[in-house]
Protein backbone atom coordinates (compact mmCIF):
# COMPACT_ATOMS: atom_id res chain seq x y z
CA UNK A 1 0.00 0.00 0.00
CA UNK A 2 2.24 2.94 -1.44
CA UNK A 3 0.20 4.58 -3.84
CA UNK A 4 -0.32 8.26 -3.21
CA UNK A 5 -3.16 10.00 -1.61
CA UNK A 6 -3.58 13.47 -1.48
CA UNK A 7 -5.53 15.38 1.29
CA UNK A 8 -6.52 18.68 1.69
CA UNK A 9 -7.59 19.71 5.74
CA UNK A 10 -7.66 21.29 8.87
CA UNK A 11 -5.24 21.12 11.45
CA UNK A 12 -6.22 22.29 14.99
CA UNK A 13 -5.03 22.49 18.50
CA UNK A 14 -8.53 20.62 20.61
CA UNK A 15 -8.66 21.76 24.23
CA UNK A 16 -10.29 18.01 25.38
CA UNK A 17 -13.09 18.37 28.05
CA UNK A 18 -14.23 15.07 30.01
CA UNK A 19 -17.74 16.32 31.66
CA UNK A 20 -20.27 14.20 33.24
CA UNK A 21 -22.49 17.02 31.95
CA UNK A 22 -23.03 20.02 29.83
CA UNK A 23 -23.10 23.42 31.76
CA UNK A 24 -26.21 25.61 32.30
CA UNK A 25 -26.05 28.79 30.61
CA UNK A 26 -23.92 30.96 33.11
CA UNK A 27 -23.21 27.54 35.15
CA UNK A 28 -19.67 26.63 36.58
CA UNK A 29 -19.54 22.59 36.30
CA UNK A 30 -16.58 21.04 38.09
CA UNK A 31 -15.00 18.30 34.94
CA UNK A 32 -13.65 15.23 35.27
CA UNK A 33 -10.67 16.29 33.24
CA UNK A 34 -8.95 18.57 30.70
CA UNK A 35 -5.68 18.51 28.02
CA UNK A 36 -4.73 19.13 24.90
CA UNK A 37 -4.45 17.08 21.94
CA UNK A 38 -3.90 17.68 18.37
CA UNK A 39 -6.56 17.92 16.00
CA UNK A 40 -8.89 19.23 13.38
CA UNK A 41 -10.36 16.71 10.73
CA UNK A 42 -7.82 17.40 8.05
CA UNK A 43 -4.99 16.51 10.17
CA UNK A 44 -6.80 13.50 11.50
CA UNK A 45 -7.68 11.95 8.30
CA UNK A 46 -4.25 12.40 6.54
CA UNK A 47 -2.68 10.48 9.95
CA UNK A 48 -5.66 7.80 9.44
CA UNK A 49 -4.24 7.49 5.85
CA UNK A 50 -0.86 7.29 6.90
CA UNK A 51 -1.14 5.17 9.32
CA UNK A 52 -3.32 2.58 8.07
CA UNK A 53 -1.13 2.49 4.72
CA UNK A 54 -0.84 5.54 2.75
CA UNK A 55 2.20 7.76 1.19
CA UNK A 56 0.31 11.00 1.91
CA UNK A 57 0.68 14.80 0.92
CA UNK A 58 -1.47 17.37 3.08
CA UNK A 59 -2.15 20.48 2.31
CA UNK A 60 -3.39 22.39 5.24
CA UNK A 61 -2.28 25.93 7.06
CA UNK A 62 -1.59 26.98 10.51
CA UNK A 63 -0.40 30.51 12.32
CA UNK A 64 2.98 31.25 12.91
CA UNK A 65 2.95 30.55 16.43
CA UNK A 66 4.09 27.46 19.02
CA UNK A 67 0.83 25.34 18.10
CA UNK A 68 1.62 25.29 14.58
CA UNK A 69 5.11 24.32 15.02
CA UNK A 70 3.69 21.74 17.27
CA UNK A 71 1.10 20.63 14.22
CA UNK A 72 3.75 20.14 11.67
CA UNK A 73 6.35 18.29 14.02
CA UNK A 74 3.34 15.91 14.95
CA UNK A 75 2.18 15.15 11.32
CA UNK A 76 5.92 14.05 10.69
CA UNK A 77 6.06 12.17 13.22
CA UNK A 78 3.73 10.01 11.16
CA UNK A 79 5.69 10.29 7.91
CA UNK A 80 3.48 12.75 6.12
CA UNK A 81 4.48 14.84 3.51
CA UNK A 82 4.16 18.68 5.13
CA UNK A 83 5.89 20.57 2.13
CA UNK A 84 2.38 21.91 1.47
CA UNK A 85 1.13 23.17 4.81
CA UNK A 86 1.37 26.76 4.56
CA UNK A 87 2.32 28.75 7.93
CA UNK A 88 0.29 31.96 8.02
CA UNK A 89 1.44 35.10 9.69
CA UNK A 90 -0.68 37.33 11.87
CA UNK A 91 -3.54 34.52 12.28
CA UNK A 92 -3.44 31.77 14.89
CA UNK A 93 -3.36 28.14 14.68
CA UNK A 94 -7.34 26.69 14.62
CA UNK A 95 -8.77 25.54 17.61
CA UNK A 96 -11.04 23.69 19.36
CA UNK A 97 -12.55 22.76 22.42
CA UNK A 98 -14.51 19.82 22.49
CA UNK A 99 -16.74 18.66 25.74
CA UNK A 100 -16.99 14.67 26.05
CA UNK A 101 -19.74 13.49 27.80
CA UNK A 102 -19.99 10.65 29.85
CA UNK A 103 -21.49 8.26 26.70
CA UNK A 104 -17.88 9.61 24.75
CA UNK A 105 -20.38 12.05 22.72
CA UNK A 106 -18.93 15.68 21.61
CA UNK A 107 -19.82 19.15 21.26
CA UNK A 108 -17.23 21.62 19.95
CA UNK A 109 -16.68 25.28 20.43
CA UNK A 110 -13.50 26.71 17.54
CA UNK A 111 -12.18 28.78 15.33
CA UNK A 112 -10.88 27.96 11.72
CA UNK A 113 -7.73 30.26 12.25
CA UNK A 114 -5.27 29.54 9.72
CA UNK A 115 -7.43 27.16 8.13
CA UNK A 116 -9.50 29.66 6.64
CA UNK A 117 -6.75 30.70 5.04
CA UNK A 118 -5.51 28.69 2.27
CA UNK A 119 -4.77 30.15 -1.10
CA UNK A 120 -4.96 28.65 -4.44
CA UNK A 121 -1.64 28.99 -4.95
CA UNK A 122 -1.09 26.78 -1.73
CA UNK A 123 -3.29 24.31 -3.32
CA UNK A 124 -2.40 24.41 -7.10
CA UNK A 125 1.79 23.55 -5.92
CA UNK A 126 0.40 20.62 -4.00
CA UNK A 127 -1.78 19.07 -7.30
CA UNK A 128 1.61 20.09 -9.56
CA UNK A 129 3.69 18.23 -7.50
CA UNK A 130 1.27 14.68 -7.19
CA UNK A 131 0.26 11.65 -9.27
CA UNK A 132 -2.40 10.30 -6.71
CA UNK A 133 -5.40 8.65 -7.87
CA UNK A 134 -7.52 9.82 -4.51
CA UNK A 135 -7.81 13.13 -3.28
CA UNK A 136 -9.82 12.95 0.55
CA UNK A 137 -11.57 16.13 1.57
CA UNK A 138 -13.77 17.37 3.92
CA UNK A 139 -14.95 20.87 4.82
CA UNK A 140 -13.41 22.15 7.69
CA UNK A 141 -11.41 25.75 5.60
CA UNK A 142 -12.24 28.34 3.53
CA UNK A 143 -15.10 27.37 0.79
CA UNK A 144 -12.95 29.05 -1.99
CA UNK A 145 -9.81 27.23 -1.33
CA UNK A 146 -12.41 23.97 -1.23
CA UNK A 147 -13.62 24.50 -4.62
CA UNK A 148 -10.33 25.65 -6.19
CA UNK A 149 -9.21 21.97 -4.84
CA UNK A 150 -11.95 20.11 -6.17
CA UNK A 151 -11.97 21.83 -9.91
CA UNK A 152 -7.92 20.81 -10.02
CA UNK A 153 -8.24 17.14 -8.96
CA UNK A 154 -11.40 16.82 -11.49
CA UNK A 155 -9.19 18.19 -14.16
CA UNK A 156 -6.28 16.01 -13.22
CA UNK A 157 -9.12 13.16 -12.89
CA UNK A 158 -8.38 11.97 -9.61
CA UNK A 159 -11.25 10.75 -7.67
CA UNK A 160 -12.72 12.56 -5.31
CA UNK A 161 -14.04 11.03 -1.63
CA UNK A 162 -15.46 13.73 0.03
CA UNK A 163 -16.44 14.20 3.45
CA UNK A 164 -19.16 16.81 3.81
CA UNK A 165 -18.13 17.29 7.16
CA UNK A 166 -18.67 19.74 9.41
CA UNK A 167 -21.97 20.77 7.82
CA UNK A 168 -21.19 24.64 7.89
CA UNK A 169 -18.99 24.12 5.26
CA UNK A 170 -21.62 22.46 2.48
CA UNK A 171 -21.89 24.12 -0.47
CA UNK A 172 -24.59 21.59 -3.01
CA UNK A 173 -21.74 22.65 -5.59
CA UNK A 174 -19.49 20.64 -4.02
CA UNK A 175 -21.61 17.64 -5.14
CA UNK A 176 -20.96 17.43 -8.64
CA UNK A 177 -16.94 16.56 -7.95
CA UNK A 178 -17.55 13.78 -6.32
CA UNK A 179 -16.93 10.28 -6.49
CA UNK A 180 -17.63 9.07 -3.00
CA UNK A 181 -19.80 10.94 -0.91
CA UNK A 182 -19.87 10.19 2.60
CA UNK A 183 -22.28 12.03 4.79
CA UNK A 184 -23.58 11.23 8.48
CA UNK A 185 -27.44 11.09 9.46
CA UNK A 186 -27.27 14.59 9.75
CA UNK A 187 -25.24 15.53 7.21
CA UNK A 188 -27.26 13.57 5.02
CA UNK A 189 -30.53 15.49 6.27
CA UNK A 190 -29.08 18.72 5.18
CA UNK A 191 -27.79 17.66 1.96
CA UNK A 192 -31.42 15.47 1.02
CA UNK A 193 -34.29 16.83 3.44
CA UNK A 194 -34.99 13.43 4.49
CA UNK A 195 -34.93 13.07 8.34
CA UNK A 196 -32.40 9.93 8.47
CA UNK A 197 -33.53 7.06 11.43
CA UNK A 198 -33.28 3.73 9.69
CA UNK A 199 -32.02 1.76 6.56
CA UNK A 200 -35.03 3.02 4.55
CA UNK A 201 -34.80 6.97 5.04
CA UNK A 202 -31.26 6.45 4.61
CA UNK A 203 -31.72 4.92 1.52
CA UNK A 204 -34.59 7.66 0.51
CA UNK A 205 -31.98 10.08 1.48
CA UNK A 206 -29.20 8.48 -0.58
CA UNK A 207 -30.84 8.29 -3.46
CA UNK A 208 -31.29 12.08 -3.49
CA UNK A 209 -28.20 12.62 -2.97
CA UNK A 210 -26.73 10.74 -6.08
CA UNK A 211 -29.47 12.26 -8.45
CA UNK A 212 -27.17 15.52 -7.71
CA UNK A 213 -24.18 14.75 -9.48
CA UNK A 214 -22.32 11.90 -6.90
CA UNK A 215 -21.39 8.30 -8.56
CA UNK A 216 -21.49 6.53 -4.95
CA UNK A 217 -23.19 7.77 -1.77
CA UNK A 218 -22.26 6.26 1.27
CA UNK A 219 -24.61 7.54 4.80
CA UNK A 220 -23.32 6.55 7.88
CA UNK A 221 -25.87 5.22 10.37
CA UNK A 222 -23.47 5.64 13.44
CA UNK A 223 -24.03 2.18 15.61
CA UNK A 224 -26.16 0.78 13.20
CA UNK A 225 -24.12 0.86 10.13
CA UNK A 226 -23.68 2.30 6.56
CA UNK A 227 -25.98 2.50 3.73
CA UNK A 228 -23.84 2.29 0.27
CA UNK A 229 -26.16 3.32 -2.52
CA UNK A 230 -23.71 2.94 -5.93
CA UNK A 231 -25.45 1.44 -9.44
CA UNK A 232 -28.83 2.11 -8.47
CA UNK A 233 -28.30 -0.41 -5.76
CA UNK A 234 -28.51 -0.15 -2.31
CA UNK A 235 -26.38 -2.26 0.33
CA UNK A 236 -26.30 -2.29 4.06
CA UNK A 237 -23.22 -3.20 6.06
CA UNK A 238 -23.48 -3.56 9.64
CA UNK A 239 -21.41 -1.94 12.69
CA UNK A 240 -19.42 -3.38 14.53
CA UNK A 241 -20.41 -3.20 18.28
CA UNK A 242 -18.12 -1.38 20.70
CA UNK A 243 -19.01 0.57 23.69
CA UNK A 244 -17.53 4.22 22.76
CA UNK A 245 -15.33 6.42 24.62
CA UNK A 246 -14.07 8.83 22.36
CA UNK A 247 -16.49 9.54 19.06
CA UNK A 248 -14.39 12.55 17.72
CA UNK A 249 -12.94 11.47 14.69
CA UNK A 250 -14.90 8.66 13.90
CA UNK A 251 -15.78 9.65 10.45
CA UNK A 252 -12.06 10.47 10.14
CA UNK A 253 -10.88 7.28 10.41
CA UNK A 254 -14.14 6.03 8.46
CA UNK A 255 -12.72 8.64 5.31
CA UNK A 256 -9.72 7.96 5.36
CA UNK A 257 -9.19 3.99 5.83
CA UNK A 258 -11.88 3.33 3.19
CA UNK A 259 -9.87 5.61 0.83
CA UNK A 260 -6.52 3.54 1.84
CA UNK A 261 -8.69 0.32 0.49
CA UNK A 262 -10.13 1.67 -2.79
CA UNK A 263 -6.97 3.12 -3.36
CA UNK A 264 -5.64 -0.82 -3.65
CA UNK A 265 -9.18 -1.98 -4.67
CA UNK A 266 -12.44 -1.10 -6.47
CA UNK A 267 -14.19 -3.30 -4.01
CA UNK A 268 -16.67 -0.65 -2.60
CA UNK A 269 -18.53 -3.26 -0.13
CA UNK A 270 -15.19 -4.33 1.25
CA UNK A 271 -13.85 -0.66 1.49
CA UNK A 272 -16.55 0.20 3.79
CA UNK A 273 -16.61 -3.05 6.08
CA UNK A 274 -13.09 -2.07 6.91
CA UNK A 275 -14.09 1.12 7.37
CA UNK A 276 -16.62 0.48 10.02
CA UNK A 277 -13.85 -1.53 11.88
CA UNK A 278 -10.95 0.81 11.74
CA UNK A 279 -13.97 3.25 12.87
CA UNK A 280 -14.72 0.88 15.72
CA UNK A 281 -11.44 0.40 17.15
CA UNK A 282 -10.89 4.08 17.20
CA UNK A 283 -14.08 5.44 19.03
CA UNK A 284 -13.43 2.50 21.90
CA UNK A 285 -10.41 4.50 22.86
CA UNK A 286 -9.92 7.46 24.70
CA UNK A 287 -7.74 9.21 22.89
CA UNK A 288 -7.64 10.62 18.81
CA UNK A 289 -5.46 10.74 16.44
CA UNK A 290 -3.08 7.74 19.05
CA UNK A 291 -6.38 5.27 18.81
CA UNK A 292 -6.36 5.15 14.97
CA UNK A 293 -5.43 1.89 14.40
CA UNK A 294 -2.75 0.11 11.50
CA UNK A 295 -3.81 -1.89 8.73
CA UNK A 296 -2.43 -4.96 10.61
CA UNK A 297 -4.66 -3.93 13.64
CA UNK A 298 -7.59 -3.58 11.31
CA UNK A 299 -7.56 -6.58 9.39
CA UNK A 300 -6.58 -8.65 13.02
CA UNK A 301 -10.06 -6.62 14.59
CA UNK A 302 -11.86 -7.99 11.69
CA UNK A 303 -10.57 -11.41 12.00
CA UNK A 304 -11.71 -11.60 15.61
CA UNK A 305 -15.18 -9.76 15.19
CA UNK A 306 -16.15 -11.35 12.12
CA UNK A 307 -20.05 -10.97 11.39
Amino acid sequence: MSKEIITMGSINQDVFVNADSYPKHGETVWVQSVNNQPGGKGANQAIALSKIGGKVTFIGAVGKDSQGKNMIENLKKYDINTDFISVKDDVNTGTFIVILDENGENTMLGTLGANNHLTENDIQSAFDNTNAEYFLLQLETNRGAIHRSLEIAKQKNIKIVLDPAPADGYQEEFLKYAHIVTPNQQEAELISGVKVVDKESAEKAAKIIKSKGVDNVIVKLGDKGSLIHTNNESIFVSSYKVSAVNTVGAGDVFAAAMTVFLNDSDDIYSAVKFASAASAIKVSKAETQEAIPTYSEIIDYMEKNEH
